[in-house]
């Protein structure tokens, strides 16, 4: 029985497949590999697969567009006018918008993300989540080739993709796990090219059909217009490829986060009044009438009740009781409130696991909190990361591809907008590399002291095995090898033309150029003989002179 093997899919491979599903779709990527929907899901978060399943996937090419498939109308669309925000919650209503969240009704969930915002942990978690968006620089990278430069060149004057825009997405992809973008299409005054300038589609005007599976929105003029990715109009922006919303959206987790840090925070105020005022409790002398018949405060009880108000609020240092009267001083004595700062400081805690994916907050020197930027920056990276990713597979697949194509005639050409993320492990990925590669080259050359078999083949399987790129042999006619040559040797192999190029000579311009240089020695013999031979003769008589 065939045993099977299984192997981790690499990160260019996982992006192809990236790339594949958005240009076309997941079940239209299932149905031409072949391969089931668990299996696919595996591959994509980078977990071992059969090998003959990577094989399949890896035949599956991009879709290219073209230009017919973008004829239609160019006037733009509009969202419907924005409805009054709701900005008082109770936990009912916040499970409600959870709900809501969960079935990709976007309404509801979107005014509790905003909400959630004036919450100080919730602030500072997403803000530092969102910060790097800024402080990162994105290029616009070009496809290969003299034709894809030209692409690039003519994307950056025609195709407008402002960062703060980028930056609303951004935050919407957070909150929701899913943001809409929305192209402009622009076409210039001779009618020759369409430009494109992208915005953020409102996310409260979209809802999840599940039926026909497929999201739809509403407009300004109460129409209902459904969103498909990459058409020349819409982009999604999104991390998985099914329900997104139900898997990596903040707010899902952060709701709850917040309702509970909100609510220990009024509960620490309640606490602070009693454990920080204390009470005063004043008791006429036995037999002294407090009420009239009337039901009223008599005279002398309604003066020393004012007496105690004013001694309670601080606003009388001194006053003068009724004989007879005392008061009583009563204080809160527990501890009770220590909680509340435990209670606040955990879930503030928890809000920077949901939102960066560590717990940045740490007690720093005096007890106030502190963040460990070293610490923050590598593990927010990897939230990055997937963040960076998707809005970059977005923009290519629903903005780049559909101009390049409407202009181009042909997406492959569009660019890339790569955002520079640091690689603190670049040295040792470099190193690594040239690691592998000393390995290639020395197994090679050690099969072949060994005299054994060296084919492409070989090549490949080694190249494999080491994870170098796969280089090409020589072809049999290009074959060559060094010939350790005795220095007489060399008179039978170098010719002319070669001996006075080596002296930086010009060549004879005739037959000698040719010759190698044993025969101009033995020609330059032959002609030193024949002078000589010449020399050596006797002078002919004179010829007679005739009268």
């Amino acid at each position: 029985m065939a045993t099977r093997t299984t192997k981790t899919p690499t990160p260019e491979a996982i992006e192809n497949i990236r790339v594949a599903i958005a240009s076309k779709s997941l079940s239209e990527v299932i149905r031409e590999s072949h391969v089931h929907a668990i299996t696919l899901r595996k591959v994509l978060a980078g977990k071992p697969v059969d090998t003959s399943s990577l094989e399949k996937l890896a035949r599956i090419a991009p879709r290219v567009r073209k230009a017919d498939e973008f004829k239609g109308d160019l006037q733009p669309l509009a969202p419907p006018v924005a409805r009054r925000s709701v900005y008082s919650w109770d936990l009912q209503r916040i499970r409600a918008a959870r709900d809501d969240q969960m079935m990709g009704y976007f309404d509801l969930p979107v005014q509790l993300a905003k909400s959630m915002r004036a919450d100080d942990a919730i602030f500072t978690a997403r803000s530092n989540r969102l910060a790097p968006q800024v402080a990162i620089e994105a290029k616009l990278t070009p496809a290969e080739g003299a034709r894809g430069e030209r692409a690039a060149a003519r994307a950056a004057n025609m195709v407008f993709v402002p960062r703060d825009v980028i930056g609303d997405i951004h935050g919407t992809l957070v909150d929701h796990g899913i943001a809409i973008g929305y192209n402009d299409r622009e076409v210039n005054a001779d009618g020759t090219s369409i430009a494109f300038r992208h915005r953020e589609w409102p996310l409260e005007c979209v809802r999840w059909d599940a039926s026909r599976e497929v999201m739809y929105t509403r407009t300004k003029d109460a129409s209902r217009v459904d969103i498909h990715h990459g058409d020349g109009r819409w982009t999604v922006y999104r991390k998985f490829a099914w329900q997104p919303w139900t898997k990596d959206a903040c707010v899902l987790a952060g709701a709850l986060i917040w309702a509970a840090h909100a609510e220990g925070l009024a509960d620490w105020n309640g606490a602070t009044r009693a454990h920080g005022l204390a009470k005063i409790l004043g008791m006429l002398r036995e037999g002294t009438a407090i009420n009239n018949a009337d039901g009223t405060l008599t005279p002398t009880a309604q003066t020393f009740l004012q007496l105690v108000v004013a001694l309670a609020n601080g606003d009388t240092p001194a006053g003068i009781a009724p004989p007879g009267s005392t008061v009583q001083f009563l204080a809160n004595g527990s501890t009770a409130w220590q909680i509340f700062d435990t209670l606040t400081t955990n879930r503030e805690r928890a809000a920077a696991r949901v939102y960066q994916g560590t717990d940045a907050t740490l007690g720093a020197q005096g007890g106030a909190p502190g963040v460990d930027i070293s610490m923050l920056f590598g593990v927010a990276t990897t939230r990055l990361q997937g963040d960076f990713a998707a809005i970059e597979m977005g923009l290519r697949t629903g903005v780049y591809e559909p101009w390049c194509a409407i202009n181009d005639g042909d997406s492959r050409y569009a660019p890339w907008l790569r955002y520079q993320l640091p690689d603190p492990d670049e040295s040792a990925k470099l190193a690594q590399r040239a690691d592998n590669y000393r390995r290639f080259f020395d197994t090679l050359t050690a099969m072949r002291a060994n005299k054994l078999t060296v084919d492409q083949d070989v090549v490949n399987r080694i190249a494999r095995e080491f994870k170098v790129p796969r280089p090409s042999l020589a072809s049999a006619d290009t074959v060559t090898s060094t010939l350790v040559l005795a220095p007489t040797s060399y008179d039978v192999v170098v010719r002319g033309r070669e001996a006075r190029a080596s002296a930086g000579l010009p060549p004879f311009g005739d037959a000698r150029d040719d010759m190698t240089l044993d025969q101009l020695k033995n020609q330059n013999v032959a002609n030193a003989n024949i002078k000589e031979q010449q020399a050596a003769a006797p002078p002919e008589p004179p010829e007679p002179i005739i009268a």
